[in-house]
């Protein structure tokens, strides 16, 4: 039995180490100038033009992942004396230090996005822009306590508090309507107004579980709860309340565009979120800024199915008497059968139903910056990030060098620490030909070249856009002076 967990807690490992090599949070964006999408950072942001328009799909299209605090060569690493790799599970392997590495509470994020509309242009009134973006966010909480138990084994009077573990997984398309507008020759000001469509939620209202261990018995008390709205799917349950099958819509799942629109603009499940940011010039050398996105929420009401497991059970182990074992009963199927029962005396804890509404809240994030300008066309940046989950704080600090060339390129080197962690080099790039504007841009360029093993993470951004106006829109804007 314990050798299964080990199994099933290895390949978890396993996925979210290769995972988080893929891709981070993006901070490099946030001082690189000529990328009209700066704005979904810092509203606040105007292009240096009239008018641009974002090429559907790409406009951005971007895949981030982290993994607070695993990282690869923490579960896969070279074997001491021979030509071959091995996990913390092998006999070699340091499982200690694995354990070293882990929190309280630890997370895995994705998130996925892709534009398929960005549109924006100058007026007298302000800078306006609209944008339609579909996104997929997952986090994967897992307790530290939770590997300390497999791999080390129970402690006579251990206590392991398995708190805020589960799944948070969200699918919705979000329609963002911007504004920005300088205030006097220092200030700069920007709003963007989101309303949210929901196309699919699993989320975890309440987890607590606890174990604790004696030579006498396991004690299991539980009482967790997750919610989840899916109006892809058809939810068949049994007899006894269990689900027994998900039959997803057969016009989706053959990717029917009027299926495909219904489900991703579904106002039963409709939330509104807000982002706001500022800039302030105090001297022609200094820009200060702060900006604070995904303020709001989603109201779940389609397809609501509900999931609570509550158990309040003493594991007291197996008496064996190998005399007992004659005829038709041998050991194992005496061990099958004692395992069978503690399952089924745990799963009738576990229930599902048919819930009502329930309210998701997105995960803010706060960004703090300054930067300086040695001349016109070189600045310095120093930003602090800051994402507010659920039970977790992911801080991370970027410092980047900015270059431009006119209005044709654009360049970016960032630099960022985060969760305790030092070699994440990044880099951008934005050309400018005729009025095609096309950028890409990974926090952690560098990492999968020099550090595959120890990299944390590796992002990446790209985009393609339309862009008029740049030359009335050059003469109009102040620009630090030539020191």
């Amino acid at each position: 039995m314990r050798i299964s967990y080990k199994i099933i807690l290895s390949l978890v490992l396993l996925l979210g180490a290769g995972l988080q090599a893929l891709a981070q949070n993006q901070n490099s964006l946030y001082f690189m100038n000529g990328i009209p999408q700066s704005n979904r950072i810092n509203p606040a942001r105007q292009m240096d033009c009239g008018f641009y328009i974002g090429i559907p799909i790409l406009s951005p299209i971007s895949t981030q992942i982290s993994s607070n605090p695993l990282v690869y060569e923490d579960v896969i690493y070279p074997h001491p004396t021979e030509d071959s790799l091995i996990t913390f599970l092998h006999p070699l392997g340091d499982q200690k230090a694995f354990l070293d590495k882990l929190k309280p509470l630890n997370v895995m994020i994705a998130d996925t996005r892709s534009s398929l509309f960005s549109i924006g242009f100058g007026t007298e009134a302000g800078f306006f822009s609209l944008d339609l973006t579909t996104r997929a966010e997952a986090y994967l909480y897992f307790p530290g306590d939770l590997a300390r138990l497999v791999l080390e084994g129970a402690d006579e009077g251990g206590v392991y508090n398995m708190d805020g573990m589960g799944p948070e997984l969200s699918g919705f398309d979000e329609i963002a309507v911007g504004w920005s507008r300088a205030i006097g020759s220092k200030w700069q000001i920007g709003v963007r107004g989101k309303a949210l469509f929901g196309f699919g939620n699993i989320s975890i209202s309440r987890s607590k579980l606890e174990v604790q261990t004696s030579e006498e018995l396991w004690s299991i008390q539980a009482d967790m709860e997750f919610n989840a709205s899916l109006p892809f799917a058809e939810v068949v349950y049994d007899e006894d309340g269990n689900i027994e099958d998900i039959i997803v819509d057969e016009d989706l799942s053959n990717l029917r565009p009027a299926a495909l629109f219904k489900e991703g603009f579904n106002v039963k499940n409709f939330g509104l979120a807000m982002d706001l940011g500022v800039d302030f010039t105090p001297t022609d050398r200094w820009l200060l800024s702060a900006s604070v996105l995904d303020l709001g929420y989603i109201r779940w009401t389609d397809e609501i199915h509900k999931g609570s497991f509550k158990s309040d059970y003493d594991f007291t182990g197996l008496e064996v008497n190998p005399f007992d074992f004659t005829g038709d009963l041998s050991l194992g199927d005496y061990v099958d059968s004692s395992f069978s029962a503690m399952a089924d005396s745990l799963a009738d804890g576990l229930e599902f139903t048919q819930g009502g509404a329930y309210t998701n809240y997105l995960n803010p994030k706060l960004y703090v910056g300054a930067s300086w300008w040695a001349t016109p066309s070189i600045n310095f940046g120093l930003l602090s990030r800051t994402d507010f989950l659920r039970d977790v704080i992911f801080e991370q600090l970027t410092a980047s060098a900015n270059f431009a060339a006119g209005r044709f390129l654009n360049f970016t080197l960032s630099y960022t620490f985060m969760n305790n962690y030092w070699k994440n080099v990044g880099a951008g790039i934005a050309l400018n030909a005729g009025p095609v504007n096309l950028y890409v841009i990974s926090d952690n360029t560098l990492n999968a070249v020099f550090w595959p093993e120890e990299a944390q993470s590796m992002n990446l951004w790209f985009g393609m856009n339309l862009v008029f106006g740049y030359k009335k829109c050059s003469e109009d804007r102040d620009r630090p002076l030539v020191y």
